[in-house]
């Protein structure tokens, strides 16, 4: 019966494992890859420093909705070889994919995002939080 159940379960364990979306850092779910980085929380300002290996500027996408980031890049590869009687071609693909809980919310409009060698720096500015409104119960 234990064995009967072990090939069950290991017949469904791939559908469940190949999640779409990485939960954590470092983490490769059907070759979507959770970059690795860092968040650094200042007065007045969050920044953001994310390991991007191997993907080009154009290949970056960043949105920033209230206090979430979100970071999307693709990575695409090809190969050539050609011989004497033989053409070798390889294709290779990965996305990066991470969103992120802000420690608060920033201004949208004022985000400015760098790549130097396969390291993404995101600079956002926060936003002024109200003052508190103290309200009378009646």
């Amino acid at each position: 019966m234990q064995e009967w159940m072990g090939r069950v379960v290991g017949d469904i364990e791939p559908i469940t494992a190949g999640r779409l979306l990485p939960a954590r850092a470092g983490e490769v779910t059907a070759e979507t890859v959770a970059p690795s980085l860092d968040i650094q929380d200042t007065e007045d300002k969050i920044l953001v420093t994310a390991d991007i290996p191997g993907v080009e500027k154009g290949d970056i996408t960043i949105n920033v909705h209230g206090d979430m980031l979100e970071i999307t890049a693709e990575k695409k590869k090809e190969t050539e070889e050609k011989g004497e009687g033989y053409i070798r071609r390889e294709r290779g693909y990965t996305k990066f994919y991470r969103r992120i809980p802000l420690p608060t919310e920033v201004d949208p409009n004022n985000v400015d995002a760098t790549l130097k060698d396969g390291v993404l720096r995101i600079e956002m500015v926060k936003t002024a939080l109200p003052e508190a409104t103290k309200i009378e119960v009646k």
